[in-house]
C-alpha cells in the first residue's frame, strides 16, 4: 500500500498544474494570464466598487471596448474586450477602472504592448506580467478649457 501512495500522489500533483493531460508535449508550457484594467481619473465619487463611466472627455474608454496585445514590433497577437467600469478612489478622488484579461499568451518575448482604444500603446516587461503584476494603463481626463472671447 505504501509502494503506491507516494507515486498516486505525484500523478495527482501533476495533474493539478495542467502537466500530466499534455502527453503529447516535450516540455512544460509557458503561458500565462495577462490581466491589468485602464485607471481613468476624474470619476465622479460614489461607492467605492460600484459601477462607473469614465467621464465624458475620455469616449474610446468604455465597457466592450477593444483591447490589442502586440508584440514590440507592433503586430497584434491577441484581442479581448474591458469589462464595465468600477469606481476606486485615488486619494485626490475617484478613478473609474475597466478590467481586461487574455489567457495563454507566451512567455518567450520580453516585452508586450497593450492599446486601448485611441491611446497610444503602453508597454509592459513579460516578466512582471508573468509574476501576476498587473498592465494598469493611466488615463487623465482632458478638463474643458475656455478660450477668451
Amino acid at each position: 500500500m505504501r509502494r503506491l501512495v507516494l507515486p498516486l500522489l505525484m500523478v495527482l500533483s501533476l495533474g493539478g498544474c495542467g502537466w500530466a493531460g499534455r502527453h503529447d508535449e516535450t516540455s512544460k508550457p509557458d503561458g500565462f494570464l495577462l490581466h491589468g484594467y485602464v485607471s481613468v481619473a476624474g470619476a465622479a465619487g460614489g461607492a467605492t466598487g460600484s459601477a462607473c463611466l469614465a467621464p465624458a472627455s475620455v469616449p474610446d474608454i468604455v465597457a466592450g471596448g477593444t483591447v490589442r496585445v502586440a508584440d514590440t514590433e507592433g503586430h497584434v497577437i491577441a484581442a479581448t474586450q474591458l469589462a464595465a467600469g468600477v469606481l476606486a478612489p485615488d486619494g485626490a478622488g475617484y478613478d473609474c477602472n475597466f478590467a481586461f484579461e487574455l489567457a495563454n499568451l507566451s512567455g518567450s518575448r520580453a516585452t508586450y504592448l497593450v492599446m486601448v482604444g485611441t491611446r497610444p500603446a503602453a508597454s509592459f516587461p513579460t516578466k512582471e506580467l508573468r509574476e501576476g503584476r498587473p498592465a494598469v494603463i493611466p488615463v487623465e481626463a482632458a478638463t474643458a478649457s475656455s478660450s477668451p472671447s
